[in-house]
């Protein structure tokens, strides 16, 4: 069996906030279509004889249009089916329906939640911004497990330290990402934020993350970029890792993609009803079309310092900034500036030797980790 495998399960495309940047169509989240137990059982069965252990990110549209006795009946099959300490879950929501019963529940089963919210500029791209900061609030007791995702559009692109800090005093994990253009972005240019501007505040953010003492969140992608530099083994963000044949995404009807991101039908890997196996995926035409792509553009990437840890970076986010054979689109342009910074960060705290009582609580431990134990193949 192979080792580990990451699922995006998307049972409904409809939604309950027409959030601005959606990466799907205002049809497409009015939809109808709900995934089927059926698809859902024969797609576990497969995972299950093919794979050690899988994580399923329960994503949409809003995943919890999908009522509760929904996921009850889902984690019932999971445990049948896999057994304990095979599989995991992450449900990717707005917040909006969130409850108590739900939240008890995924505390239980150990779900996580990530929200996806921009703190006091939710207003921005989403509505009923104050609904789900309360709702975040009360979460934020050490019991749940739970993220805030907050996407940086341009008219927030200069305030990630202030989304930073708000959510540091709130005592909620954060990540920032940009809004790309794809989805209803494709559409509205002038939600996507200037590079330049969105690096400068990324940095900002960081910066202060670094030495704030009293910070007991993770900062991402940063934290994730500061562990890749210290060469710890494990992926960095799914944009800036080699994901091919370790992500799939099954849409209602059953349909499989590469990817969460909207890809283009050329890129659709089969659909569970016509599948006998996950690697069934991986021979398919659309497969090799982004496999093809993928190539030209990691040849092209690989005298760059910096392959050895983006991998050549998102094949969609590069379909999407110049074709999926480019190199150097914004997405490439952020992670290089911001990957450099906190690169050579790390390494002048440790080569000047300097002391570690100065910065947060991750970046002490990740450093001492590094110092302790050389062989986990630091590349600073």
């Amino acid at each position: 069996m192979s080792r580990f495998l990451s699922v995006v399960i998307k049972p409904t495309l409809a939604c309950n906030m027409a959030c601005r940047h959606c990466y799907h169509t205002s049809e497409e989240l009015t939809s109808e279509a709900r995934i089927s137990f059926d698809r859902l059982e024969r797609l576990f069965n497969i995972l299950s004889k093919e794979y050690d252990s899988v994580w399923f990110v329960w994503h949409g549209g809003e995943p919890l249009e999908m009522p509760f006795v929904f996921y009850k009946k889902v984690l019932d099959m999971q445990e049948k089916i896999f057994g304990p300490e095979r599989y995991g879950n992450t449900i990717q929501t707005n917040g909006l329906k969130l409850d108590r019963k739900f939240i008890n529940f995924c505390k239980e089963k150990k779900v996580n939640i990530g929200i996806s919210h921009e703190g006091p500029y939710d207003g921005i791209l989403r509505e009923n911004g104050e609904k789900i900061e309360k709702q975040i609030i009360a979460m934020s007791d050490k019991e749940r497990v739970f993220s805030v995702n907050s996407t940086i559009s341009r008219d927030c692109q200069d305030k990630q330290l202030e989304i930073y800090r708000h959510f540091r005093d709130i005592g909620a994990a954060v990540s920032m990402v940009p809004v790309l253009p794809i989805g209803c972005t494709a559409c509205h240019p002038e939600f996507v934020p200037d590079a330049d501007a969105y690096i400068k505040s990324s940095i900002a953010a960081f910066d202060e993350w670094l030495t704030d003492t009293t910070s007991r969140i993770p900062l991402l992608p940063h934290y994730q970029y500061v562990l890749s530099a210290l060469g710890t083994p494990q992926e960095s963000d799914c944009a800036h890792s080699s994901c091919l044949t370790k992500w799939l995404c099954m849409y209602p009807n059953g349909d499989l993609y590469p990817c969460a991101k909207p890809c283009p039908s050329s890129m659709k890997l089969g659909n569970i009803d016509n599948i006998k196996s996950i690697g069934d995926c991986f021979r398919t035409e659309g497969f090799v079309n982004i496999l093809q792509g993928t190539i030209v553009r990691r040849q092209k990437c690989q005298s760059c310092d910096l392959f050895k840890f983006c991998q050549g970076g998102c094949s969609i986010d590069a379909l999407n900034q110049g074709g999926i054979e480019n190199n150097g689109g914004d997405s490439c342009r952020i992670y290089r500036e911001i990957f450099t910074h906190i690169k050579d960060a790390v390494s002048e705290i440790i080569n000047e030797k300097k002391d570690l009582t100065q910065y947060n609580a991750f970046i002490r431990d990740a450093i001492l980790g590094k110092l302790v134990n050389p062989a986990l193949g630091g590349v600073i």
